[in-house]
């Protein structure tokens, strides 16, 4: 149970590295004609888009453009290729872009003013830094100079585009529009004000660019969205379901110790069947025999549970001692962050407390319907 909550904890951590309630809005190509225009016709983002949503939409909370290319980077005579993305201050909240100490994300007066500054992932800075902070240097990118205003803080990401968020280099828009004069952008990005709103917001999307770029708001190939609501959702019903499952593991290896208790008091209810006659011949109740085995049997469960606990309790906190690998997140990230809570406590002793009455009671019962007089005679 606590490695099933572990990866549904986990899979919260590792897919808000991508961004939580966030709506990535594309360009695409015409299926259907629309007013006369022919079908085949390449529709594109443009940054004068943005403002046009934002005041006719009231859901959206924060929208972004953002533009990228794949360009040269050079500092410390080093030399790599990394895709080098332009956009404004909003997206550190969309997209969980949170700086190490002493360094921070774009702000708009950056993006205003054009400001030649620039945010780097961690591996970037490690590949052309090293171990130094890379804070206040300068990164050459397509012959222009840019000056390392912050570094990505390690983070657990499953779902990204473009490769992990420490590979990639961020500059205020307008700045990056002198690297690369395209008129049109890669993408929009748009969080709710409400998660729920999503598809509300899909909708108004495809009819306001729609009637912006005369195509058919129901023409699903004229824009395409990454819904990563919609996403999250889906992955939490998986990993639910992995959890529901190791649960159901889980009381069934409970089950075959109970069935074991119970297998145990049958066997000595039948070795007592003396003492349990003498006790009823000389006035004892059935009450007083059931009582002794429930009681007897709430002790062998307390006995085994307690020690098993403890060593399920410390197995998982020395597990959670492995260092997760940031460069290289994979399945191990998943297995390897069990984790206990109120909640697994409250299951596994609502289970316990079923399991020891059906294993205490039958052969309890069995005990006191004894016959004294057969059994003061059984050797």
């Amino acid at each position: 149970m606590a490695f099933g909550q572990g990866m549904t904890i986990q899979f919260k951590v590792a897919f808000s590295g991508l961004g939580e309630t966030l709506i990535m809005v594309y360009g695409g190509q015409t299926s259907l004609p629309f007013e006369g225009l022919p079908k085949g016709r390449p529709i594109s983002l443009y940054p004068e888009d943005v403002d046009y949503l934002k005041e006719r939409i009231p859901e959206i909370l924060r929208i972004a453009p953002e533009s990228y290319n794949y360009l040269q980077v050079s500092a410390n005579g080093k030399e790599i290729n990394r895709t080098v993305h332009g956009t404004t201050a909003e997206f550190a909240l969309m997209r969980t872009q949170v700086p190490r100490l002493g360094g921070r994300f774009l702000n708009a007066d950056d993006v205003a003013k054009g400001r030649k500054v620039a945010f780097i992932g961690w591996k970037v800075a490690g590949d052309l830094f090293g171990s130094g902070d890379p804070v206040g240097s300068q990164i050459i990118i397509n012959r222009i100079p840019f000056t390392v205003i912050g570094v990505l803080q390690k983070k657990i990401q499953d779902s990204m585009y473009q490769g992990p968020d420490a590979d990639q280099i961020y500059l205020p828009f307008y700045a990056y529009r002198q690297i690369d004069n395209r008129r049109r952008i890669n993408q929009v990005h748009i969080q709710p004000r409400e998660a729920a709103q999503s598809k509300l917001i899909e909708a108004r999307v495809r009819t306001l660019l729609g009637r912006k770029n005369r195509f058919d708001p129901d023409d699903r190939y004229a824009l395409s969205f990454w819904n990563t609501i919609e996403d999250a959702k889906e992955g939490m019903a998986i990993f639910k379901g992995i959890e529901i499952f190791l649960g159901i593991i889980g009381a069934l290896t409970l089950l075959i110790g109970a069935v074991g208790v119970t297998n145990l008091m049958y066997a000595l209810a039948k070795e007592r069947t003396k003492e349990i006659g003498i006790k009823l011949a000389i006035g004892a109740r059935r009450r007083v025999i059931v009582q002794q085995f429930f009681l007897e049997t709430l002790f062998v469960f307390a006995k085994g549970t307690f020690w098993g606990f403890i060593v399920a309790f410390n197995i998982v906190h020395i597990i959670r001692l492995a260092p997760i690998n940031y460069d290289s997140f994979g399945i191990e990230a998943y297995l390897l962050r069990p984790e206990f809570s109120l909640q697994i406590f409250a299951a596994y002793m609502a289970i316990l407390g079923v399991l020891v009455f059906l294993s205490g009671i039958f052969p309890a019962l069995r005990a006191s319907r004894s016959n004294p007089i057969e059994s003061l005679r059984y050797e």
